[in-house]
């Protein structure tokens, strides 16, 4: 997470432009109004607007900038990798890891396409569905075989915050990612962000390489005592409002209590205030899930 600036420092303009210049990408309007509405919500003890105004200094914002940079670097750094076929070692396949239409994984399919130079037809036969991975009729004869051991694929998503969605997601039977791509090479799933112990599940639960842009640590959880810039006094309110927003993951799905935006919505994984919509909460970043 981004370091916020010091309890107490004031709400002011420059305050806000500074929220606004870093959230303006996002999907849904960001604006003076819509912060100043969400700020009041914070009124039933004095310095809780204080510990709001700092989780929002400290939310770590992925606009396109910062999720091309992730997929370029996450190319670039796979071996045997080549724009150029004669360069390429075997057969290449990128794939979206979410398996339904208007998932994350579709729109960030298109972006590391965009991000790496990749649009042109020429580069059509690389992107498949699940479904077109080992049936591609349109392909030419030398290209129309069954990935192999010296072939690559590539999934693509936003974010993994403990991993269990894609664990389940290779190693259930109605998906099966697992059996798809048994006898392929080698299989990475590319992440805009992923925590440590989302990768590490990966790693031990799937034969995938999981390869994120960036990576987050236990410190990035505000709910955890490695935390530093945010107190117990401050996680008790800020659970307290978490309650208001979702009763039965006030920390976030998992109790991650990750404080990860991404510019067309922020993961689960997330604390609720800054997503979740209910009765008695109103989000600043709302899923509409």
């Amino acid at each position: 997470m981004r370091a916020p600036l010091a309890p107490g420092t004031a709400i002011d303009a420059k305050r806000y432009k500074r929220w606004i210049d870093v959230f303006g990408s996002y999907r849904g309007a960001i604006t003076h109004v819509t912060i100043e509405s969400w700020l009041n919500q914070f009124q039933d003890l004095e310095h809780d607007k204080d510990v709001a105004a700092r989780i929002l200094d400290a939310v770590e914002f992925y606009g396109q900038a910062q999720i091309h940079a992730a997929f370029r670097g996450a190319l670039d750094s796979l071996p045997d990798w080549s724009k150029f076929v004669s360069k390429r070692k075997g057969k290449w396949r990128f794939a979206a890891m979410s398996g339904s239409a208007g998932e994350s994984g579709d729109a960030m399919l298109y972006d590391f396409r965009v991000a790496n130079g990749l649009t042109s037809k020429n580069f059509n036969n690389l992107f498949v569905t699940r479904a077109d991975l080992f049936r591609q009729p349109d392909l030419p004869k030398s290209d129309h075989k069954r990935l192999g051991e010296e072939d690559t694929v590539v999934l693509v998503d936003d974010f993994s915050g403990t991993g269990t969605q894609i664990c389940t997601a290779w190693n259930s039977p109605e998906t099966s990612f697992s059996s798809l791509l048994a006898g392929v090479g080698r299989v990475y799933v590319v992440l805009v962000a992923a925590s440590k112990n989302a990768r590490r599940a990966i790693l031990e639960n799937t034969s995938l390489v999981p390869m994120p842009g960036y990576q987050l640590q236990d410190s990035d959880s505000v709910f955890s005592d490695k935390c530093r810039h945010f107190t117990k006094a401050d996680r008790d309110r800020l659970l307290h409002y978490g309650k208001k927003a979702d009763k039965l993951n006030p920390r976030g799905f998992h109790g991650c209590g990750y404080v990860v935006v991404f510019q067309h919505r922020p993961p689960n994984n997330s604390i609720p205030i800054l997503h979740r919509t209910s009765s008695d909460w109103t989000a600043l970043f709302p899923r509409h899930d």
